[in-house]
């Protein structure tokens, strides 16, 4: 008698994992790892366990989403998971923005982004719209200017007040050294 063994074929199987970035505060970011078809919140579960804090007292917003994540999202094969996604304290931040001898505050979301604040700040400050682009946000009396995309609950941390200067950033006078 003889045996016929037939070649298998081998096929790769689909990930039983997906990866996701995630952004805890200004400057940590790092990647997590879930299984296929479990909750995205059970990022929040990690980072709470983490931190010694109750899963209650944080969000989870995902990269262009303006409301938080939810426990009914579930972690498919399509997720995007390319997308970083934001854990931030729940709950607003009160950011008052500086400008020369004035001052205005106003109440953020912690995912509103830095661009956002400036955006209101020019307005509120009646900046000259010719000279709009060339106005920055900075920390309170610093002078490293914060990036457009960096959200607000991350600059603020566990507080829920951040203070700005708007300031003129530097100006290229095309002249050669």
């Amino acid at each position: 008698m003889t045996e016929v063994i037939k070649e298998r074929e081998v096929v790769d199987s689909p990930p039983t994992k997906i990866k996701i970035p995630v952004k805890t505060g200004h400057g940590e970011e790092r990647v997590i790892e879930l299984k296929l078809r479990s909750r995205v919140t059970e990022i929040v579960d990690i980072v709470a366990a983490e931190r010694g804090c109750r899963v209650e007292e944080l969000v989870l917003i995902r990269d262009g989403d303006d409301e938080p994540l939810t426990s009914i999202v579930l972690i498919e094969a399509d997720y995007p998971h390319k997308r970083r996604h934001h854990v931030h304290l729940a709950g607003d931040v009160e950011v008052t923005v500086y400008y020369q001898a004035g001052q205005d505050t106003r109440r953020f979301r912690r995912s509103a982004t830095v661009e956002d604040v400036l955006t209101w700040a020019i307005a509120v400050f009646k900046v000259d719209p010719s000279m709009a682009s060339e106005f920055e946000l900075t920390r309170h009396g610093q002078k490293e200017e914060l990036p457009g995309t960096e959200h607000i609950g991350h600059l603020a941390g566990a507080q829920r007040d951040l203070a700005l200067d708007l300031v003129r950033g530097d100006i290229a006078n095309g002249s050669c050294a």
